[in-house]
């Protein structure tokens, strides 16, 4: 059945993008954690525990989702859907296209990077793009799928929350510093095994992206980032923190970057479709 749970739910995100907000997983997470944010004390320590707790209550929540007891014909319809709640390509690609429609858009760069894009050139806008979509290939697509294909779709629900957690609390300054540490640092591990192994993908387009993937990452699980920018041969900067050699990234680098994403797409989904059978082999047999 994870089979057939994998391939729907890529082909719904290929059709449909992602489901409506309100019946959407990470909009439940979310809820969850606009509600424990309210109670940060702005106490170092207290603050870490209670985002520790906070984190782990949300992982519950992820994983009695993926739990819920249905019947068999139902269990595979819910999984599917649960499946590609955690997975985001189409929705992706909207977005980086909606950045270039008519010339680099600033005000829709902000809408999916953290840092401040008011001061940033053409040039840096399009970086910004570009490593949005290289970095969403991780966290958008190889690591809940490579958690489903070794955890089944638990695995897939339960990154997904920690991803939400660090997408929303993970910040470094601020309110959110020690309250959001411990998702973060969850984030990064659970993101560290699928961020170099996104790397054997870019490896396909040319070769050597694996081992500047590995020798370049700016940052901890930044490899994807470096591999597309060897891969396009594309300076990709973050202004203050690191800069990748190569020429000035455009708008034709951008689109560039969006048809990887969706070759590159297509492989981790054969890719964890085979591991994903394997898994299903190899617990028959014990």
């Amino acid at each position: 059945m994870d089979i057939a749970v994998l391939l729907t739910a890529a082909i719904l995100d290929f059709l449909v993008s992602e489901p409506p907000l309100h019946i959407h997983p990470v909009f439940w997470f979310g809820k969850l954690i606009s509600f424990f944010e309210r109670l940060v004390i702005r106490n170092e320590a207290l603050d870490l525990i209670y985002g520790a707790i906070s984190t782990a209550v949300i992982i519950a929540f992820a994983f009695l989702l993926a739990s819920a007891p249905f019947p068999s014909p139902l269990r595979y319809v819910w999984h599917a859907y649960l499946l590609f709640s955690a997975i985001s390509v189409k929705s992706m690609v909207k977005h980086a296209e909606r950045c270039i429609a008519g010339g680099i858009d600033r005000t829709a760069v902000q809408q999916i990077v953290s840092r401040d894009t008011s001061e940033l050139n053409e040039s840096q806008l399009c970086s910004a793009v570009i490593e949005s979509v290289a970095e969403n290939y991780v966290d958008g697509l190889v690591s809940p799928l490579f958690y489903f294909s070794v955890f089944g779709i638990g695995g897939a629900m339960v990154f997904k929350a920690v991803n939400t957690c660090d997408a929303m609390i993970g910040y470094r300054k601020g309110r959110y510093e020690y309250f959001g540490k411990f998702a973060a640092r969850l984030d990064d591990a659970l993101n560290y095994i699928p961020a170099r192994v996104s790397l054997l993908f870019f490896e396909v387009l040319k070769r050597g992206a694996a081992r500047y993937g590995l020798k370049n990452g700016v940052k901890f699980n930044g490899c994807s980032i470096a591999a597309m920018s060897y891969v396009l041969n594309v300076k990709l900067e973050k202004p203050g923190y690191y800069s990748l050699p190569g020429r000035d990234a455009d708008l034709n680098a951008v689109r560039e970057s969006v048809k990887i994403f969706k070759f590159l797409s297509l492989i981790a989904i054969a890719f964890f479709t085979v591991t994903t059978a394997v898994r299903i082999v190899l617990l028959t047999q014990l």
